[in-house]
């Protein structure tokens, strides 16, 4: 029998997604830095695109979520998503006990993989700590 973290494992949602059509809005970033939750998600398209380019990129002032690649997408390491490993063991925010509201949670990756673990740390990430993460690999794979 099938556990329900495999159960339509295709239909998960990464929620570290690029501005593109189809793309759903979930959150936006405030002037804290932490994202702002959406009541439901909203599907952008190429005028909200060309819009949100006039000003910083898209991903620094939004989040949005789609299909996970899963093994398309370089942050897929041994059949799940490395980038939320990554995020929960440097961020390390503490779980609450009462999750803010999130328009995905239910279909989303980080959530299936980690759950209150990777919630308690998607308030403070910004698409551009997947750099971040990479080049602090980078440096840990050097010094070791």
């Amino acid at each position: 029998m099938e556990d329900s973290k495999t159960k339509n494992n295709e239909n998960y949602l990464c929620p570290s997604y690029v501005a593109k059509p189809g793309a759903e809005l979930f959150g936006i970033i405030n002037s804290n830095g932490h994202v702002d939750y959406l009541n439901t998600t909203i599907a952008i398209n190429e005028d909200f695109i060309a819009r949100a380019n006039k000003g910083r990129t898209p991903e620094k002032r939004f989040r949005f979520a789609g299909n996970c690649a899963k093994s398309g997408c370089k942050q897929w390491k041994n059949h799940e998503c490395g980038l939320v490993h990554d995020i929960v063991e440097i961020i390390e925010n503490p779980v609450s006990e009462a999750l803010q509201h999130c328009p995905i949670r239910q279909r989303c990756r980080w959530y299936m993989q980690r759950a209150e673990q990777a919630c308690a740390q998607c308030n403070e990430v910004v698409r551009n700590i997947e750099t971040q993460l990479t080049q602090q690999q980078s440096i840990e794979e050097t010094t070791t």
